[in-house]
């Protein structure tokens, strides 16, 4: 069984929290004017810059581009231009912004190319039939199983050795392949024809060598299907839309109208590129603002309300806006900026690497009504800190990881007798912060959590049970207790038909729009996250209760095909015979049960985890068996294999 284990509470564990900002009219139209006018119309300008320079081809073959390449073509796009003259803030805002819309873009464009590849190698090499294979082989096809079966055994005693192999402490690096990985690895490096053609046939077969005579209208049922999507993809890959930035000025819808009027398409591809431009949703509130933890200045006033300010925008000063709930993290945010305001008089300066808050983004919020816009929309600040500072012990940690980091740094470049102007500079800084980090901030106790090593938490998924804990005490193999979902979410458990509701009305909504060729701006509600937030508290809560050691969580990897495999398997079962009878209840029953992201509830589950410093591990979850069941085997198979790779 693979197994990793994912030590997540040496990283941040951020957290945001949103308060709205109260200010005088004056001051909120200054704002609003400042970033339609100066910050959102460098960030069109400079995405659309970028896609017209040359080496824009090199950044689609890479897959990404660098902030500081972002940062040089913003410095040409306004040398002779208006913007240069807004604040450093806003131009580094953009430069983070513009960097993070196109590392999404080439990313997504890299991700269909090699979709692409990976199926048009598969159907070009992979989908022969065994006549193909017997004549290109010059051997019979019992000869060409026979090979196949040594090849898969092989195959089978490789990813054995690979898991047994895993780093216990390593998640990202060393994942065990899987047997399909390392066919495709011999079928491209082999230059044995008699070898390449029995892994095409394993491959051809799902990894399986089979005496049933091959079916040829099923494995041309294969290649058009095939074909199929490699055109999709292509058509994709061609209609990719460059980023355009947000039209709050209407200056781009204009000029695609005075194109659509006066202008003739090339062809149907821009006449619908054209089209969709006016159909797809368009934003009217101009782009955020990024802002660092030293970018904000806060104070109280003498009725106790807190302030805040940004560097760049002084002489706009605002109120925080927040329930009771909120209030105490904005309060930590001014001790914090106290704390470090007073040590800058002294000799005793404190670090700002363990300021709470990390980063805030300034940004409007859409509202409905009429009037001005910075009347009617609302000014809000998202904080962003790391939970981690909130206590003494995790301060301290933060504190140590630091200093280690800083100190390493200092003794690579003290080594080193011919340094430098910038390797000084930098070796004065890293001397600077070890000064500041023998300093800490007050702040509250609390007790770091203690697991006990032989009791452990496995949770299993299901496309209709989401998920079922089990507490497993591994000395004995015992299951201690069993939660499921129902029992988990308690009296929020009706939280779930109630997003199956919204999810079967968002469908027959998109459904109508598609029939009427209309633009559907339908999204998704925050009910799904709400539900993963609340299940990560109640697992989390349950492995505290229980004093375990770590949680363990299925992998990802092969769910999808297991959900299919778990469906048609009840297909089967209650149609025996009649397959049209079972795509129809296959696709009745996806329709039925929640479509969720496990890889969000993941995330909840690992952030939640790590502020109790509870490691989370990961594992094969088992095919067979009860839910509960799958749960506790998962820990037990894990837990040898944890046993094995220490053990080595």
């Amino acid at each position: 069984m693979s197994h990793t284990t994912e030590k997540i509470y040496t990283a941040p564990i951020l957290r945001t929290i949103s308060c709205d900002l109260c200010a005088t009219e004056d001051v909120l139209r200054k704002v609003w004017e400042e970033m339609t006018q100066k910050n959102t119309p460098l960030i069109v300008k400079l995405l659309k810059f970028v896609s017209e320079q040359p080496e824009f081809e090199t950044y689609k073959e890479n897959g990404t581009i660098t902030k500081k390449e972002i940062t040089n073509l913003r410095k040409i796009l306004i040398e002779d231009s208006d913007l240069k003259y807004q604040s450093g803030r806003l131009r580094t805002s953009a430069d983070s912004l513009v960097t993070e819309v196109y590392s999404s873009w080439l990313q997504l464009y890299q991700k269909r190319q090699k979709q692409k590849e990976g199926k048009e190698y598969f159907l070009n090499n992979i989908l022969k039939s065994d006549v193909e294979l017997v004549k290109e082989s010059n051997c019979d096809l019992q000869t060409i199983r026979c090979k196949a079966q040594e090849i898969l055994r092989q195959a089978e005693e490789l990813l054995r050795q690979s898991q047994n192999s895993v780093s216990q402490v390593n998640v990202n690096n060393n994942i065990p392949k899987s047997v399909t990985k390392i066919l495709y690895e011999i079928h491209r490096e082999t230059q044995d024809i008699l070898t390449r053609c029995a892994v095409t046939y394993l491959i051809k077969n799902q990894n399986d060598v089979t005496e049933i005579e091959e079916d040829i209208t099923e494995l041309q049922m294969r290649r058009t299907e095939k074909e199929v999507e490699i055109k999709r993809l292509n058509k994709q890959i061609q209609n990719s839309r460059l980023p355009h930035g947000r039209d709050i000025t209407g200056e781009i819808y204009n000029q695609a109208l005075d194109n659509l009027i006066n202008q003739v398409p090339k062809d149907n591809n821009e006449y619908s590129e054209w089209i969709n431009f006016f159909l797809s949703k368009k934003s009217s509130l101009p782009y955020p603002i990024d802002y660092l933890y030293g970018d904000l200045s806060w104070y109280k006033d003498d009725n106790g309300n807190i302030y805040v300010y940004f560097n760049g925008w002084s002489k706009y000063h605002f109120k925080i806006c927040c329930d009771k709930r909120q209030l105490h993290f904005f309060e930590r945010f001014l001790e914090d900026y106290k704390a470090v305001k007073e040590s800058e008089k002294g000799k005793e300066k404190l670090s700002g690497s363990l300021v709470t808050l990390r980063s805030a983004q300034l940004l409007w919020q859409q509202e409905e009504g009429k009037g001005q816009p910075w009347k009617v929309n609302k000014l809000t600040l998202h904080c962003t800190y790391d939970a981690r500072l909130w206590t003494a012990e995790g301060t301290e940690e933060v504190r140590q990881e630091k200093t280690n980091k800083a100190q390493k740094q200092v003794d690579k470049v003290g080594n080193n007798e011919d340094i430098d102007s910038k390797e000084q500079k930098k070796l004065s800084k890293n001397i600077a912060s070890l000064s500041r980090l023998n300093n800490s901030f007050t702040r509250p106790s609390k007790p770091i959590y203690r697991g006990q090593s032989n009791i452990i938490v496995g949770v299993s998924f299901h496309p209709v049970e989401l998920v079922t804990l089990s507490v497993v005490d591994v000395t004995n193999q015992q299951i201690l207790i069993c939660k499921t979902l129902k029992q988990l979410l308690g009296n929020a458990f009706p939280l779930l038909s109630r997003r199956r509701r919204q999810q079967v009305h968002l469908r027959k909504e998109r459904e109508k729009a598609q029939k009427k060729d209309s633009p559907c701006h339908l999204g998704e509600s925050q009910l799904g996250e709400y539900v993963d937030k609340l299940l990560a508290k109640r697992i989390v809560e349950v492995a505290k209760e229980y004093q375990a050691d770590s949680i363990v969580l299925p992998g990802l990897q092969g769910i999808r095909e297991n959900r299919t495999s778990v469906i048609q398997a009840k297909a089967e079962t209650k149609f025996p015979g009649d397959v049209n009878a079972q795509k129809l209840y296959v696709k009745e029953y996806n329709r039925q049960i929640h479509n969720w992201s496990y890889r969000r509830l993941q995330q909840s589950i690992k952030s939640k985890a790590a502020e109790l410093k509870i490691s989370v591990e990961f594992g094969v979850q088992p095919s067979y068996g009860t839910l509960e069941e799958k749960a506790r085997d998962l820990v037990l198979f894990t837990y040898q294999s944890r046993i094995n790779t220490v053990g080595r």
